[in-house]
């Protein structure tokens, strides 16, 4: 999401049971789940170095965590992802990491895994282009598919139901005066870190999967030929999945945000700088933190 202050105005729209017990699932959820920065420098090493190299520009919030493993193949439980829910994500810079800020693009990422999880419940029937503009929405940030998604499928609840599945407390949708501008829905950079950390067990196995490959997908450059390749974008090793937004501005503010999942690690930057900061010295801000995590990063596999 891009250039304006937010995308186009668009229009209101509108468990069986399971034999592991609940002690044994927690332990298995969190197996091979150590600290977000085995593998590589310890987490709060990883966000203190991305928090340095991005310098005075702005403000950037950090957050790192481990994605959870499902701990029995089959249907989802509710079981389980209230017992997910319950496990501590990950590491953040503090009070920088719960402020709440505009998602921008971001908040593609709840649309799709919601209407992902609708299609599968049948609450929703997606025809081929409604799921090809899914796929845009996350490979090319595609602002028109997110726009036509958010209208068919009420972008408002969306957001909602998300945040109320993955117990996203900063989390929510554009203020009322301004339904549409999707871009103006709120998150903070622990919430989009539980998010993605939850997302194998919280959503159908199959479904994230499909998320997480259509981030892997990622374009070099946007449907609108918005350069995405910025933050942990390009600066990560082996074969991320990514997600960029970028906005300007609100309330005087850009904002740039770029989050990743590698491996099993989860990556999150996100940035606010003055609106006379211009998007080339945001970006190189922003990508000199993005190569912050990746020198501590360790291996390839992200673990």
């Amino acid at each position: 999401m891009h250039h304006p202050v937010a995308p186009r105005r668009a229009g209101p729209a509108r468990v069986a049971g399971i034999a592991v017990p609940l002690a044994g699932l927690l332990v298995l959820l969190l197996a091979g789940a150590g600290p977000a920065g085995a593998g590589g420098a310890p987490p709060e090493h990883t966000i203190t170095s991305a928090v340095r190299a991005f310098g005075e520009e702005g403000s950037l919030a950090v957050a790192v965590a481990r994605q959870r493993v499902r701990a029995t193949e089959g249907s989802i439980r509710a079981i389980e992802a209230s017992t997910a829910r319950r496990a501590a994500y990950g590491s953040d810079n503090g009070p920088a990491a719960a402020r709440p800020l505009p998602t921008a693009s971001l908040v593609k990422l709840f649309m799709a895994e919601d209407i992902l999880t609708r299609a599968r419940a049948g609450s929703v029937v997606l025809s081929a282009g409604e799921r090809d503009l899914l796929r845009d929405m996350i490979r090319r940030s595609d602002d028109p598919a997110a726009s036509a998604l958010w209208v068919r499928f009420d972008g408002t609840r969306m957001v909602r139901a998300v945040a109320d599945r993955y117990d996203l407390s900063g989390t929510g949708p554009p203020p009322a005066e301004i339904p549409g501008q999707w871009g103006q829905a709120i998150t903070t950079a622990r919430d989009v870190a539980r998010f993605l950390a939850l997302l194998p067990v919280v959503a159908h196995p199959d479904d994230a999967e499909t998320l997480l490959r259509w981030m892997r997908e990622a374009t070099p450059a946007a449907a609108d030929g918005f350069d995405q390749r910025f933050g942990l974008f390009g600066t990560l090793p082996g074969e991320p999945a990514v997600k960029q937004g970028w906005m300007c501005c609100v309330d005087g503010q850009r904002h740039l945000h770029s989050v990743a999942v590698l491996g099993t690690r989860v990556v999150v930057l996100l940035s606010e700088v003055p609106r006379s900061v211009g998007y080339g010295t945001a970006r190189a801000a922003l990508t000199a933190a993005g190569a912050a995590v990746a020198a501590g990063t360790g291996s390839p596999g992200g673990r």
